[in-house]
């Protein structure tokens, strides 16, 4: 059996049944695991974000592939600052296609500097129909020596902390199937062909038994969603997977948490026989992405939103601390 797929049963293994209020709160590492539509992508139950060992067994920790560098409207925070991602006025022109809505976002990412810092801090909600929404924010580690820790929240419950064991900056990020460090996920090219051709180097069936297309529509969420990249390797994200085949314009829409956007959808057929669809919700007049969400039959099914994301050379906080 291979690293990538031993990978991937851990994660099936380390996932709650069922997140239930009253119950033991959940295992943060299992809580961001990537969606299933990815995990059927990868031969097994979701491809992660990061990776995140956890009492000695590896476990995928938030992308669906695997979050993004997301900011208000606002100027953009400097590398220590605080940063929410909300929706914002949306532009006097507003994008009618698929490709091109991903292009107004690929050109507002053109003009943000390029940041990095010590942590790669990150807060999603995640929610599933009826089940109890879950908050968690992650220090990931860019740097080695620095450790990582997860807090989380279910429902109305206080904020929980727990040590990211094993993680470390070598591991803390999944692309393409396989962990890659923070240096790996700089170099990335800024040129959407040059991007898509350093992706494809890395696809084989071991990673996706879906075909490339949906592999690099993954894979392109991932890098503009949650994984700590420059802004220009964003915006080739962006582009790359606006020249994508099968992606199609959703038109404004509303995310779980009320925000306004517009969104991109790719659908597929499961086995099952049903039409799934993945949508990306972007903020049109900052290009900030604002959530992912899985939609089967016209419903919202398991979606993940983007409540901040930063780089940031601050200190772990204490779980009291955070608001």
């Amino acid at each position: 059996m291979s690293k990538h797929r031993d990978t991937m049963q851990a994660l099936a293994k380390a996932r709650p049944t069922r997140l239930e209020p009253d119950g033991p709160l959940p295992d943060p590492a299992a809580l961001t695991a990537y969606p299933r539509a990815v995990a059927r992508m990868a031969r097994a139950p979701r491809p992660g974000r990061r990776l995140a060992l956890v009492g000695g067994g590896v476990a995928v920790v938030a992308a669906v592939a695997t979050v993004l560098s997301l900011r208000t409207g606002v100027p953009a925070p400097n590398a220590t600052a605080s940063s929410s991602v909300s929706a914002t006025t949306a532009p006097t022109v507003v994008p009618t296609t698929a490709s091109g809505l991903l292009l107004v976002a690929a050109e507002r990412y053109d003009a943000e500097p390029v940041r990095d810092g010590r942590y790669w801090v990150v807060r999603f909600q995640h929610g599933e129909q009826a089940k109890p929404t879950i908050v968690d924010e992650q220090w990931l580690a860019l740097r080695d020596g620095d450790p990582s820790v997860a807090y989380f929240k279910v429902g109305s419950r206080d904020w929980r902390a727990r040590p990211m064991e094993g993680h470390s900056a070598a591991n803390n990020f999944l692309l393409a199937g396989q962990t890659r460090p923070p240096a790996e996920l700089a170099a990335l090219p800024s040129d959407p062909d040059r991007l898509k051709a350093r992706l494809l180097s890395w696809y084989s069936d071991e990673v996706s038994n879906e075909g490339r297309d949906q592999y690099l529509f993954y894979c392109g969420v991932a890098i503009t969603l949650n994984l700590p990249v420059p802004a220009p390797v964003r915006a080739a994200a962006y582009r790359m997977l606006a020249e994508l085949p099968g992606i199609t314009a959703l038109g404004r829409v509303t995310d779980a948490l009320g925000r306004d956007g517009m969104a991109v959808g790719y659908s597929r057929r499961g086995d099952s026989g049903n039409v799934s669809q993945q949508r990306l919700i972007v903020d049109p007049a900052t290009g900030y992405a604002l959530a992912q969400e899985s939609w089967t039959k016209g419903e919202r099914g398991r979606y993940t939103a983007v409540l901040k994301s930063q780089w940031s050379d601050e200190s772990l906080p204490d779980a009291a601390d955070l608001k």
